[in-house]
Formats: C-alpha cells, structure tokens, sequence
C-alpha cells in the first residue's frame, strides 16, 4: 500500500472513501487483505487534513444516504473517529498515561523481560502467520492495518506477556501514522492497561485469522515463504513441522493456550494485590 502525501490527495482520498467504502466500512474495516479503510490516519496526525473536514464529510455522507444500512456503516466510522478524539482528550487530561499503565492492576504487572522473544515479534518471525504478516507489514511500509495491530499487540501482551510500552515504541517508531495519543491508547485497549471497561481481553491469533483473513491472502502477501503452503494451515496456524521447516518458517515460539492461562493467573494476582486483599 502507498500513501500520498500532502493536503490534495488527503482530500482526494476522503472524498473517495466516503463516495464508496464507507458504506460497507462496518464489515469491511476487519479484512486486512481489503482496501476498506479510510486510510487516512497519516494525514491528520500530520495536519494535511483537519478533523473537522473529516467530520462534515461524514455529516454529508449521511446525508446523502439512502438506506439504514449505509448509515449505520457511515455511524460506525464515526465512531471510530470519537476514538481517536477521546484518545487525545484522555492524554491531554491525564498525561501519566505516556508513562505507563492507567489501572492500578497494572501498574506493577510481572511482564516478562524475554529480549529473543521481543526480537521475534519485532521482526515477524513469531511462527504465528498473522502476527508475522502484521509485523512484516509495518516493518516494510510504516503502516499496519488497524485490525492487525490490535492482533499483534494483545499477542506481545497477552501471549508473550511483554511490557507494552516496549510494543507501544516500536510502533512509534515504525508507523508513519504514529501518533501519541492514539497509539498510547490503543497499546493500552489491548493490554487491558487503559480507559476501556472490559479488563481482560486476549485475542486467539488463529481464530482472529479465520474470521478476517480466511482465504489467507494477507498472510501470502507479508510473508512470502508461505505462499504455497495450503489455506487451511495457514489460518488455523497448524503448519506441520516438516512444511515449515521446508519454507523456512519458524515454530510457534510460544503456546497461545498455555500463555493465555499464565496472563489470567498473573492479572489475578495484581488484582488481589492492587486492592489491597
């Protein structure tokens, strides 16, 4: 995927998605493999666009609507762009959060300071085809689909139970996009650290792979080794040992199932301890 800078093709661009993509935004922003976003975060972390151009855009949009549906698909993008406001509202309101957790569970949390499994996530060799695809993604052209980065972030967190705040630099330092306020907050939605009322939630890679890349083709793209390996190993990440081995694709380097049990015991832990029980 290529951005174009400056304010003309910001304009452009949004004029294009709010003619046609946004009226299938709801189902269609969760494929990475599809063109279904706005794609317009670059823009106005760097100012070529302002906010409220984007906002009357999508105020004409609805207005122009002609069924429920589309407005609905028009309501969720706005949605999504109250997220990125109440980000920057949280931030400016409570800065300690650029320093760490905002809930006390949090805190003091026992991560794990495992540098070769960092390493690993950072440069998409984790043996978990989506999370590789993602990492190789941002690695490659600064940009990470938004989907795939809430994959990647519950996986460095609730999988490999690293710190996010090592996750939340990279990504600033590798996202063209990467903006304070909203990376910060979207570090801490998936490490269950923020503002967000659901405490705990851990994405299942292979799971999120069947749903919203099923025929595998963004996994092809970012990783090319295994382009030829069969769609349903490729989604439910059960690539026999000899195959990956063959295509020069790593293990799993961690058991999602057993790390998921680990990250629940240790948050329970913190809880007790957090509240002084």
């Amino acid at each position: 995927m290529i951005i174009s800078p400056g304010e003309a093709a910001a304009q452009e661009r949004l004029e294009e998605f709010t003619n046609k993509a946004i009226t299938e935004y709801q189902e269609q922003r969760n494929f990475p493999a599809v063109d279904g976003t706005s794609q317009l975060s670059a823009a106005l972390k760097f100012g070529v666009i302002g906010i409220r151009t984007v906002w009357q855009a999508t105020l004409e949009a609805l207005e122009n609507s002609r069924s429920e549906e589309t407005a609905v698909n028009i309501r969720t993008w706005q949605q999504e762009l109250a997220w990125r406001e109440f980000y920057q509202h949280a931030m400016y309101n409570f800065p300690e959060l650029a320093d760490g957790a905002f809930r006390d569970t949090f805190k003091n949390f026992p991560w794990e300071t495992n540098e070769e499994h960092f390493q690993a996530w950072c440069e998409g060799r984790t043996g978990y085809p989506i999370v590789d695809a993602a990492m190789r993604q941002m690695n490659e052209s600064g940009w990470m689909h938004n989907r795939c980065r809430m994959i990647v972030a519950s996986f460095l967190t609730k999988d490999l139970l690293i710190n996010p705040q090592l996750g939340e630099k990279y990504f600033m330092q590798h996202l063209i996009d990467g903006d304070l306020s909203a990376n910060n907050g979207g570090w801490q939605w998936s490490a269950s650290s923020g503002m967000d009322p659901k405490p705990v939630r851990i994405f299942n890679p292979a799971s999120q792979t069947q749903k919203f890349d099923p025929e595998g083709e963004y996994i092809r793209q970012w990783v090319s080794e295994l382009r030829s390996v069969d769609t349903e190993y490729l989604v439910t990440g059960k690539i026999p040992s000899l195959e990956r081995h063959a295509v020069g694709y790593p293990e799993p380097i961690v058991d999602h199932k057993i790390q998921q049990q680990q990250f629940k015991l240790r948050y329970q832990q913190q809880k007790l301890l957090s509240s002084g029980e």
